[in-house]
Order: C-alpha cells, then sequence, then structure tokens
C-alpha cells in the first residue's frame, strides 16, 4: 500500500506522497479492508478518487515513485497505528486507515471525507462487522486470513522494492513477513544492488548495504554512537525498538552506546576477562559444559540442538564467568527471553511491561548477589569490577550493573545464534557437512563461514557526527544509519560467489563482530565455544540430521536465529 501510494504521488508529479496518495492507494485495491469499509458506509471509490484529484492536482512531471513520505501521511498512518492498538489489534491495515479518515478533521482529506458523510462511529461499525465476518476479501465471495494475505503476489513483490525496506515501522507487510524473517538475502541483494545508501521515507534513517560503507560506518570515528536519539524517532519507531526514557537512562552508561573516552575506559576493564590466557583456561570447562549437555541426549538418540546445547552451553559459561552461582541458570534464562521478547516485531504492550519487570528483577538480584562479593572478593569478573569502584578511572555500581547485563545477553544470543544458524548451514550443505567430519582441522574456518553467511547480528546503527559523503549521497551531521551487516557479507565486491557456503573460504573478513573500537569483545570466546560445540558434534554424531520439515525463525530482525532445531543423532 505504501509503495502504491508513493507511485500514485509520483504520478501526479509529487516529490512526496500526502494522506491522499494513502487514501488512494487504499481506493485503488477494491479488495482491500479500508475499500471495504468506506463502500460499506455508502461511499462510491471511483468518487473519492475523483474528489481527490480535483484538488490535489499534479504538481510538475510524473515520475517513477515520489521520494519519501510527508507529515501528513505519517499523521495518518499514526492515527491507524494508535486505533489499531486501542482495539487490540496485532497488525495496521487499510481498515485502520479509514477508521481515522473522520478523526482527523485537521488534514484536508478528513474533511473530505466528513462532507462526504463518513462519521466515526459508521466506519467503526463497518470494520467491527467485516472483522466478525472473517475479514472477507471482498463484499461478495472470498476470505483473509491475516494482514499479509490482503496483498496479491503482484502487490507483495512491489511493496518489497518500496523505500520502506530495512526499518521496522510502516513495512510490517514486508520485513515483518514470515518469507522475510526466514530468508532475508534476497531483499538484501536487491538494495545492495539498487541503492545501496538508502534514506528511508518513513523513519529518519539512512540504510546501508555494501560491505565497504558498513566497513566505514563501523570504524570511522565520524559515525558515533547514541542511545536510539529518542527526539528524532517518531513514537511507532520508538515503541518498537522499546526506546523508552528508562531503557535510555540504562543504556547511557553502556559501553555498547559510548565513544571514547568513556567506552574505552570501561570497556578496558571488562576486557581483562578476555585475554587470550583468561580463554585458555576456560576451555576445558566449556569442553565438560558441552560434554555433559551431549551426555544427557545421548541415550535418546535425539536433541533439541538451541535448548539442549546452543542456549545452555554460553550461559553457563558468562554466568560462571561474571560470578553468578551456576544453578541460577534458570533464572537467568527466563529473564533473558522475557527481555528479548520485547524486541520482536510487532512487541505487544504487554511484553514490553513484562520485559521491564524482568530487568528489575536482574537488578534486584544483581544487587543481592553482589554485596557479598564486595566484602569476600571472589576470582570473578564482578569482583574484580567492584574492586575499581570509587577508584579513579573505575566503574559506578550503574556501569558495573549495565555492561554486566550486556555481557550476559550478548554472551549467549550471539554464540547460541552462531552454534544454530551453523548446525543449519550444515545441514542444508550436507557435501559440507561431510566434509568436515573427514577434517575436523576445517572447524575453524567453518565457523568463520557461518558467521558469514548467516550472521547471529544482522544489524547494527551508529550517529554521524558531522556532515559527510557516502555512495554518492550528502549525509548531514545527527543522521541515524542502519548499517546491515547480513547485507555486506554476501557482497559480491568482497566475497568470491557469497551466496555459496563454503567452510573452505580463504581470506573470510566478514563484520559478523563488528570492527574498530566497538569490535565484539566476546568474540574469540564465541568462537571458541562454537567450536568446541560443533567438534563433539561431529566427532560424535556424524550422521546427524535433521528431523524437522520447516525452520521457526525468531521475528526479530537485529538478532538472527533458529527457535528450535530437532535432531536425530544417530
Amino acid at each position: 500500500m505504501i509503495s502504491v501510494a508513493l507511485e500514485e504521488a509520483g504520478r501526479r508529479g509529487c516529490e512526496t506522497a500526502a494522506a491522499e496518495h494513502i487514501v488512494l492507494a487504499v481506493c485503488k485495491d477494491s479488495n482491500s479492508g479500508g475499500a471495504i469499509t468506506m463502500r460499506r458506509c455508502g461511499l462510491s471509490l471511483s468518487e473519492v478518487s475523483a474528489r481527490i484529484d480535483a484538488y490535489a492536482a499534479a504538481n510538475g512531471s510524473p515520475r517513477q515513485r515520489a521520494e519519501s513520505l510527508e507529515s501528513s501521511a505519517l499523521r495518518l498512518l499514526d492515527a491507524a497505528a494508535s486505533a489499531a492498538q486501542g482495539l487490540g489489534h496485532d497488525h495496521v491495515g487499510t481498515e485502520h486507515i479509514a477508521l481515522v479518515l473522520p478523526q482527523l478533521d485537521t488534514l484536508q482529506v478528513g474533511q473530505l471525507f466528513l462532507k462526504m458523510g463518513l462519521t466515526a462511529p459508521a466506519a467503526q461499525e463497518a470494520v467491527e462487522q467485516w472483522i466478525n465476518e472473517g475479514m472477507p476479501r471482498s463484499d461478495g465471495n472470498g476470505r483473509i486470513t491475516g494482514l499479509l494475505e490482503k496483498l496479491r503476489l503482484h502487490k507483495l513483490k512491489k511493496l518489497l522494492r518500496a523505500p520502506a525496506i530495512g526499518w521496522k515501522i510502516f513495512v510490517r507487510r514486508s520485513l515483518g513477513h514470515p518469507r522475510f524473517v526466514s530468508n532475508p538475502y534476497p531483499l538484501y541483494r536487491w538494495l545492495r544492488t539498487r541503492e545501496p545508501v538508502r534514506k528511508d521515507p518513513l523513519a529518519p534513517v539512512w540504510i546501508l548495504t555494501r560491505y565497504d560503507d558498513v566497513a566505514t560506518m563501523l570504524r570511522d570515528a565520524k559515525f558515533r554512537k547514541d542511545p536510539f536519539a529518542l527526539d528524532r524517532l517518531p513514537r511507532l519507531v520508538r515503541e518498537q525498538l522499546d526506546a523508552t526514557p528508562d531503557r535510555v537512562d540504562s543504556d547511557a552508561v553502556s559501553m555498547l552506546f559510548l565513544d571514547p573516552p568513556q567506552h574505552t575506559r570501561i570497556r578496558s576493564l571488562f576486557a581483562r576477562a578476555f585475554t587470550p590466557a583468561s580463554l585458555a583456561a576456560l576451555r576445558s570447562r566449556i569442553e565438560l559444559i558441552c560434554r555433559k549437555r551431549l551426555d544427557r541426549v545421548h541415550a535418546s538418540g535425539q536433541m533439541e540442538l538451541i535448548g539442549d546445547l546452543a542456549y545452555p552451553l554460553p550461559v553457563f559459561v558468562i554466568v560462571e564467568m561474571l560470578g553468578f552461582p551456576a544453578e541460577d541458570y534458570e533464572k537467568f534464562k527466563r529473564w533473558s527471553d522475557e527481555m528479548t521478547a520485547s524486541l520482536a516485531l510487532n512487541a505487544k504492550p504487554e511484553h514490553h511491561a513484562i520485559a521491564a519487570e524482568a530487568r528489575d528483577q536482574l537488578r534486584d538480584y544483581f544487587d543481592r548477589v553482589v554485596l557479598p562479593m564486595k566484602n569476600r572478593p571472589a576470582d570473578s569478573l564482578i569482583s574484580r569490577l567492584l574492586e575499581t569502584e570509587g577508584q579513579p578511572g573505575g566503574l559506578s555500581r550503574e556501569e558495573i550493573f549495565s555492561n554486566s547485563v550486556l555481557l550476559l545477553a550478548a554472551g549467549h544470543e550471539t554464540t547460541t545464534n552462531l552454534i544454530g544458524n551453523g548446525v543449519v548451514a550444515l545441514m542444508q550443505n550436507r557435501d559440507q557437512w561431510a566434509q568436515l567430519v573427514a577434517d575436523p582441522l576445517l572447524v575453524e574456518s567453518a565457523v568463520e563461514e557461518i558467521l558469514r553467511y548467516d550472521s547471529p547480528v544482522q544489524w547494527t546503527s551508529r550517529l554521524t557526527g558531522e556532515r559527510m559523503e557516502l555512495g554518492g549521497r550528502t549525509i548531514e551531521a545527527g543522521e541515524i544509519i542502519l548499517g546491515c551487516v547480513g547485507a555486506a557479507n554476501r557482497d559480491p565486491s568482497k566475497f568470491a560467489d557469497p551466496e555459496r557456503f563454503d567452510i573452505r573460504r580463504a581470506n573470510n573478513k566478514h563484520l559478523s563482530f563488528g570492527t574498530g573500537v566497538h569490535f565484539c569483545l566476546g568474540a574469540a570466546l564465541a568462537r571458541m565455544e562454537a567450536q568446541i560445540a560443533l567438534s563433539m558434534l561431529i566427532e560424535r554424531y556424524p550422521q546427524m540430521k535433521w528431523t524437522g520439515r520447516k525452520l521457526s525463525w525468531m521475528k526479530g530482525l537485529t538478532f538472527r536465529g533458529v527457535r528450535f532445531l530437532p535432531l536425530a543423532l544417530r
């Protein structure tokens, strides 16, 4: 619908699409929920279009499509989203646009519908009746089962070309579509080829998909970190990112959202736990945890990779590194799951409330456990960090908490997805699995190829510190930049035959752990955990096979991983 609105505006010579063009797009699809709502309220779609054309005349030479949406269009979409939320609907459809039109009497298009006799009660009654009837595709025959099914195939293809791609708001029909979540790479390829440096028309962000551009964003100090830039983001964007004021206040002391020198001070103290010597000392413990997890499922001959190994392995490791009791693993799992749920697409208000409660419970737990550590130091990361509290260049209690939570989340989410995505790729490419079984020494290059081929982290962000040129486009200071790691890692200018999964790939300089000052602190640990897990799997279960019928992927966009993966071990 947004793509059609941009095309309608462009056809009329407009640089930007207004609320009127969104209504024209709704009318153009006579089987849409919005069009059906209008007809049920006694309106003629052709008359609506004609009246809009009478005052929204063309003002320039026709073009393929408008460049962006103007404020009236964003206001209409925002009002529709609020109406959907108020009704408890888990999607935003064209019926919600029709529903709010008579309420937007400050917009010219809202005044038009009032003059044509559309009232808010009548619109609401029509929408409710249509939903209760099962949302039929037309006033006659046909049935619709959800928002995405409203789009015919050719409409979906149009939508996938919309400038909205790459952002979470108002594009749920593309990014929220199961096909995109399960395989985003064709869309990444289209963006990288057609418009690698793209200004999003729906939110104040730029999207990068080429390797060199994403690498520049990660390395260059002109690109800075910022806790979600709340004042620049539309309300719906803030909600999708869970960027509440409380969240930002907490993230303000997280090294993930800091620039040097504050970032350097905090990172240098945490980095002491990730020296080569420290990690070497962890190897035997990681091997023991992995062995025990596999022993638990050996007799059954089956395992669910994520729940049985990929998730608990890194959680046990990072919990013990921090100094928390290993028996509290289930608590950390629950808190982490509850906080992660709020980052999914279309997360509901209750998910955000549950996530906030989980973070509060984690903070209460942290304070209870840390107090004894302060008085009785132990050989743990938190104990060593507490020794710096109150010292020049040391850490505050809030800095210790926020960055410990960061390590806990990053320490398991990335590795869980790395192991899971790796086994998926190997099961789908049995020739590569066979090569790894035949030559276990390939495990290091296999892990690097997994990281490149299906990165556990797909997107990262920065803020421009000054006006700059990138990819032939001028970007002003203070702009939000989204770099697509998943697209960069399959850039053919850097990787030969990038769509092929090849565990023998040489010179594999992927960006999955970032680069520059924010290079992943736990990269070496994640690599070691994945290498150990894969090595034990190929040694113990060379005939291992995936037994599922369809992969179930996480709904979020930043992290990429399967929710579960059933395997037959022998």
